[in-house]
């Protein structure tokens, strides 16, 4: 938090910080495991038809989250310099932005939609679930959009809190019409698994006009004047923005990849690998907050040119972030079949959770510590460098993937190993790459 125009460094700091945008991760995680309880009940190709297309719109809203944590680094490197006022014409710009992002990943994934993607999924019955559900989804990408940039301006400025507003307001949105329309509940006839596309795509609406009321009450200022970024400032926001598109897509691009991957090898390992997918997303809810504030502080100290207290901050996240993560995750070693026997009737299907929920636990625990390193060097303006980090690592990751996939099928909890795979070698990259690190201090110097 800021006391005198300075970030303050104490635990209870950094979870002020941190708290609001782990609870709002926490609401979307309750959502992905609603959406997902509900299309578990109504059949595996809905699940598994769904989960796909879900994974299909993360990887290309992807681009907007890139862009999104560049704006985080800038108001936060910019708010750390006293240009309060800059930071929100940052802001007000980047607003603009997202809304054309979100109206041009529309239209690609239209076109996308009618190609090479229904003709990846083998099973006929997967396919007719992933393209009616894309179909809606795909309208989410404009309030989705914008509403990670309302977030970077709340992370930037270390204000969290409204995160959790728009989070509530949308969770809780999504869950009621879930049990509306693919339950029918309260007497609404359902309509089956498209109605939990049209529940996520009537939160993010009422997310994004819930962002807008939040600003003006919290942060009237930025709303206006409606000015934008000299062309050249733009230009030194794009250079700090599109690694980490391109990193932010390759990452989830190659873990739906993964996914893909992993339906040749059978419908039961797609549905362990997309419920696999919701106890990985737990670990989320604290890593989410903690690298987010691990970016806005190293910009931010940066900004007031305090290099000697990064290392005191980073540990300190980092003892946060274990902490929170065993605190989540613990159940995946002590307690794993009270964990699945909500999702599985099946002896086979459970054995083959739990047993992948032990692989989970450990990845997530390395990812602790590597993730928080990456963080780091995203929120120095090295996102050049972050990007090639990550073009190693999910080298390596796809190449283990396809190999215990497509050349040499294993069980599920096997193929999962991948993921050691991933956060070891990004902790590798980002090792090396720190323990050489020239720390930048300035806007103009923000992208190597």
């Amino acid at each position: 938090m800021k006391q005198q125009g300075l970030l303050q460094l104490g635990y209870r700091d950094l979870l002020r910080m941190a708290v609001p945008i782990s609870l709002g991760t926490l609401l979307q995680f309750i959502v992905l495991l609603t959406d997902n309880f509900f299309l578990a009940r109504l059949s595996e190709n809905a699940i598994n038809g769904a989960g796909n297309a879900g994974l299909v719109y993360l990887t290309l809203e992807m681009i907007a989250v890139g862009s999104g944590a560049a704006l985080q680094i800038v108001i936060a490197r910019q708010i750390g310099e006293g240009q309060k006022e800059k930071a929100y014409q940052t802001f007000r710009s980047g607003l603009a932005l997202h809304l054309g992002m979100g109206v041009g990943l529309t239209v690609l994934a239209l076109g996308l939609n009618s190609g090479w993607m229904l003709k990846a999924i083998a099973d006929p019955g997967v396919r007719d679930v992933f393209d009616a559900f894309f179909t809606i989804r795909l309208l989410g990408f404009v309030p989705f959009s914008m509403i990670l940039a309302f977030n970077a301006l709340y992370t930037g400025t270390t204000r969290t809190w409204p995160i959790l507003i728009v989070g509530g307001i949308s969770a809780i949105t999504n869950v009621i019409f879930d049990a509306a329309w693919v339950e029918g509940m309260w007497g609404i006839e359902p309509i089956g698994f498209t109605g939990a596309a049209w529940a996520s795509l009537l939160a993010e609406g009422v997310g994004f006009l819930a962002a807008i009321a939040v600003t003006l009450f919290a942060l009237p200022k930025a709303m206006s004047p409606w000015t934008w970024l000299p062309l050249k400032e733009l230009q030194a926001w794009w250079k700090l923005a599109y690694p980490m598109m391109g990193q932010f897509l390759l990452t989830i691009s190659t873990w739906t990849t993964f996914f893909f991957f992993v339906e040749k090898v059978g419908g039961m390992e797609l549905k362990v690998s997309h419920l696999a997918r919701n106890f990985f997303m737990l670990a989320f809810i604290v890593e989410q907050g903690m690298q987010q504030t691990t970016r806005t502080y190293v910009s931010g100290l940066l900004g007031e040119r305090r290099m000697q207290d990064l290392r005191i901050v980073l540990r300190r996240i980092m003892v946060i972030n274990v902490s929170g993560i065993v605190l989540l995750c613990h159940g995946y070693l002590l307690y794993p079949e009270l964990l699945v026997g909500v999702f599985f009737d099946d002896p086979m299907g459970q054995n083959a959770m739990i047993q992948t929920l032990q692989v989970i636990f450990s990845a997530v625990c390395i990812y602790s510590f590597t993730g928080i390193m990456l963080a780091t060097i995203q929120g120095s303006g090295a996102t050049k460098a972050a990007f090639k980090i990550e073009l190693f690592a999910v080298t390596l990751y796809m190449m283990a993937a396809a190999s215990m996939t497509l050349i040499w099928p294993q069980p599920v909890w096997i193929i999962w190993r991948v993921e050691w795979v991933y956060f070891s070698s990004i902790g590798l990259g980002s090792w090396y790459y720190l323990r050489r690190r020239h720390w930048n201090l300035s806007i103009s110097t923000l992208s190597d």
